[in-house]
C-alpha cells in the first residue's frame, strides 16, 4: 500500500537531525520520497529537506557520510579570542563560513554544486524556513533565492552564529518563529525533534551551565509550551535516549538510532491507520536502498 503524503516537514534539532534520516528510510518503504505539494525544512531539517528535494538518495552512502562527518565540531569553528571578543558587537560568536563549506561538501559528494543552485532548481517544491527578525515574522524562502543563502539563514542559531543578512533584512534560525511547521502548512506530515524535556533552571544550575546548554534549555521550554496548542495530528515526535542537538554521534550506535527512528514512524503510521498491521519488513540496508 502506498501512503498518501504529498507534503513533508522536517524540523530543526542539530545533531538530532539523524533521526530524520532514520524516519525517511522507513517512509520510503511505503511511498516514494516525492512530495508534489512541497517539502518544508527548518534548520538542520532544511538541509535534509534540500537533500531530498534535489532527488538525492537516502541510502548506505549517505549514512556513511553522516557517520564520518555529522558532528558539531565539523560545523562550528574552534573558539578563539578574536571570535569571543567580537561576539557582543556581532551578536553571535561565529560566522557561517564553516557551516557553508560542510553543506557544500555534502552535496558535492553527489556531484551537485549547491552553492550555485537556486531553490527553484530542486526537483520538487522546496520551502526553506527562517526567522525574519527585521519584520518579526517567519520567512519561507522559495523561487530564485540561492539555496546556500537560505540554508545559512535557516540554520543560524542565535548566539552561536552571527545573524544573516539577505535582501536588506536580518534572519536567524527558522525554529525560533516556527518550532512546528504545521502552523504554516496544512495537511502535512511533520517529523519533529522537539522532544527533549528541559531540566529545571535554578540559581545553582544557571551558574554552572555553559552558554550552549543554556540556549538549548530555553529553546526547549519555548518549543514544549508552543507544542501544547500548535501541533497537528500528523506531527510525529522523534527522539532517542540521551541524544541532544549538540551530541557527538561517535558516542552512539548509529544503526540503532536509525532503527529506533524508523520504528517510531512505523508505529505512528499504524496508530493513524495508514498501515494496517505491523508486519516484518526488509532490512533498512537492503539492496533496494543502495545505489
Amino acid at each position: 500500500m502506498s501512503l498518501p503524503f504529498k507534503k513533508l516537514a522536517l524540523s530543526g534539532g542539530g545533531i538530532k537531525g539523524i533521526l530524520h534520516v532514520g524516519a525517511l528510510l522507513e517512509l520510503q518503504k511505503h511511498q516514494p520520497l516525492i512530495f508534489s505539494e512541497g517539502i518544508y525544512g527548518s534548520s538542520i531539517g532544511a538541509v535534509v529537506a534540500t537533500y531530498v528535494a534535489f532527488g538525492l538518495p537516502i541510502n548506505e552512502r549517505l549514512i556513511k557520510i553522516i557517520a564520518e562527518k555529522f558532528n558539531m565540531e565539523n560545523f562550528v569553528p574552534k573558539l578563539g579570542f578574536k571570535e569571543l571578543s567580537s561576539a557582543f558587537s556581532q551578536k553571535g560568536v561565529f560566522n557561517m563560513d564553516l557551516m557553508e563549506l560542510r553543506i557544500c561538501e555534502l552535496f558535492q559528494e553527489f556531484d551537485i554544486n549547491i552553492k550555485h543552485k537556486q531553490i527553484r532548481d530542486a526537483k520538487m517544491p522546496l520551502k526553506i524556513i527562517a526567522s525574519n527578525i527585521t519584520k518579526g515574522v517567519p520567512a519561507i524562502f522559495t523561487g530564485d533565492v540561492f539555496v546556500i543563502d537560505a540554508l545559512k539563514c535557516s540554520c543560524c542559531i542565535p548566539g552561536i552564529f552571527r545573524p544573516q543578512e539577505m535582501y536588506g533584512q536580518i534572519y536567524i534560525d527558522g525554529d525560533i518563529f516556527t518550532p512546528y511547521i504545521g502552523g504554516v502548512a496544512e495537511n502535512i506530515l511533520e517529523f519533529s525533534l522537539k522532544t527533549h524535556l528541559p531540566d529545571r533552571i535554578t540559581r545553582s544550575t544557571l551558574e554552572s551551565m555553559d552558554v550552549l546548554s543554556y540556549f538549548r534549555q530555553i529553546f526547549n521550554m519555548v518549543y514544549i509550551n508552543f507544542a501544547k496548542t500548535n501541533t497537528n495530528d500528523l506531527c510525529i515526535e522523534l527522539s532517542y535516549p540521551n541524544l541532544l542537538s549538540t551530541s557527538t554521534l561517535e558516542e552512539f550506535d548509529l544503526d540503532d538510532i536509525l532503527k529506533h527512528s524508523g520504528n517510531t514512524l512505523r508505529s505512528f503510521l499504524i496508530s493513524k491507520g495508514f498501515l494496517q498491521e505491523l508486519s516484518k519488513v526488509s532490512d533498512t540496508r537492503s539492496s533496494n536502498h543502495l545505489e
